[in-house]
C-alpha cells in the first residue's frame, strides 16, 4: 500500500504535466491557425532606399496579398541598426512584428555592446538572398588582376591604403580577412559613407576596396574603376567576366553580403514554418530572382535552421575577426 501511495501521486503529476503540454501546444497551434490577426510590420533597422530596405518592401508586398493582411515596413535606423533591432527583439512574439537583417545584423553586436543578441534575441524565418563584393581599383593602378594586385600592395608597403565607409563595416573586416589571407598590410581609411569610400579609389587617394557590386558597376562599366575580383561563391550575373577569389586559388575566402527575416524569440513554430512557406512562395520565382539580380543579390532560401546557423555562425566569425585584429569603437 505504502508503494502504491507514492506511484499514484507520480502518475497524477505525470498526467497533469503532460495536460499543461498539451494545452500549451494547442493554444500555441490555435494562435498559429488565427495568424494573421491584425497587421503585420517589418522592421527595417536602416534608412529607406537601402538594399534591406528595398527587400523588405518587396516582401512586404507580396506577403500582405498572400496572408490576406496589411503588412507595412517600418524604418526604425539609428546607432548602427541597434535602435530598430532592439525594438523589434523586445516585440510581442506573435509573428505581427517581423525584422529583416542584414549581415550587419551580426557585426555590430560583435564589435560594440548591444540590448539584444543576435541569436538568442531572434526567431529565425528564413535567408532571402545574398550579394558577393568587388575589389576595385583606380583605373591608375599598375595592376589588372588579382596577383598583380597583391604585388603592388606589398611593394607600397605602409603607403598602401583602403577605404570603407566606415569602422566595422563589411568592407572594413573583408579587407581585414583579405590582407591576413595574402599577407599584405594596409592602412584603413574610413571615408564615412559609400559614396565617398568609393570616390577615394576613383581618385586615387586610397589603392583599393573591397564595395557592394550594385554601388561600383556603373563606375566598373564607364571606365573610372578595375573590378579585380568578386568575394562570393559563384560570379555575380552583374560582373559575369570578373573571377572569384575561389577561383583565384583562395576557396577560404567566401565573403557575402546576406538578408535574412527575423522574428522575436519565443515566435510559436507554426507561425514561423507558414512565414518561411510564404518567403518561398514569393522569391522562389523567376521574377524576383530577376528582380534581384538586377540589384546585385542573387536569391537564397533556405528552412529557418539554416538561418539560425548562418548566423550563429557568422556571429561567431566577426567577433573572432574583431577581437583578433583588435578593432574597437573610436
Amino acid at each position: 500500500m505504502k508503494h502504491a501511495s507514492l506511484v499514484i501521486p507520480r502518475l497524477l503529476a505525470a498526467a497533469l504535466a503532460s495536460a499543461c503540454c498539451m494545452g500549451a501546444y494547442a493554444q500555441e497551434n490555435g494562435n498559429a491557425a488565427k495568424y494573421p490577426s491584425r497587421t503585420v510590420k517589418i522592421v527595417v533597422p536602416y534608412s529607406p532606399g537601402t538594399s534591406a530596405d528595398s527587400i523588405a518592401r518587396r516582401t512586404a508586398e507580396h506577403l500582405s496579398h498572400r496572408l490576406g493582411q496589411s503588412v507595412y515596413v517600418e524604418n526604425r535606423p539609428g546607432a548602427s541598426g541597434i535602435i530598430g533591432t532592439a525594438y523589434a527583439a523586445g516585440a510581442a512574439p506573435d509573428g505581427h512584428t517581423l525584422m529583416v537583417g542584414p549581415t550587419t545584423h551580426v557585426i555590430t553586436p560583435a564589435f560594440r555592446p548591444t540590448p539584444y543578441d543576435p541569436v538568442k534575441s531572434f526567431t529565425p524565418i528564413g535567408q532571402i538572398a545574398e550579394s558577393a563584393q568587388v575589389i576595385i581599383t583606380a583605373t591608375g593602378t599598375p595592376a589588372s588582376n588579382f596577383q598583380e594586385l597583391v604585388a603592388y600592395l606589398k611593394s607600397k608597403g605602409d603607403d598602401a591604403a583602403y577605404s570603407s565607409p566606415g569602422i566595422a563595416s563589411t568592407a572594413h573586416l573583408y579587407t581585414t580577412v583579405l590582407q591576413n589571407m595574402v599577407g599584405a598590410k594596409m592602412r584603413h581609411i574610413p571615408a564615412g559613407g559609400l559614396n565617398a569610400a568609393i570616390m577615394d579609389v576613383v581618385q586615387g587617394s586610397v589603392t583599393m576596396m573591397i564595395a557592394p557590386i550594385e554601388a561600383a558597376r556603373p563606375l566598373i562599366a564607364s571606365g573610372k574603376l578595375k573590378a579585380i575580383a568578386q568575394t562570393g561563391s559563384a560570379r555575380s550575373p552583374l560582373l559575369p567576366n570578373v573571377p572569384t577569389l575561389a577561383e583565384l586559388g583562395h576557396p577560404d575566402y567566401q565573403l557575402a553580403v546576406w538578408v535574412g527575416l527575423y522574428a522575436p524569440a519565443g515566435t510559436p513554430t507554426p507561425i514561423i514554418a507558414r512565414l518561411n512557406r510564404e518567403l518561398k512562395a514569393i522569391f522562389d520565382t523567376p521574377e524576383a530572382r530577376t528582380n534581384l539580380a538586377e540589384s546585385g543579390f542573387n536569391v537564397v532560401l533556405g528552412s529557418p535552421e539554416d538561418l539560425g546557423r548562418l548566423t550563429r555562425t557568422e556571429f561567431e566569425r566577426w567577433t573572432k575577426v574583431i577581437k583578433t585584429a583588435g578593432i574597437n569603437p573610436e
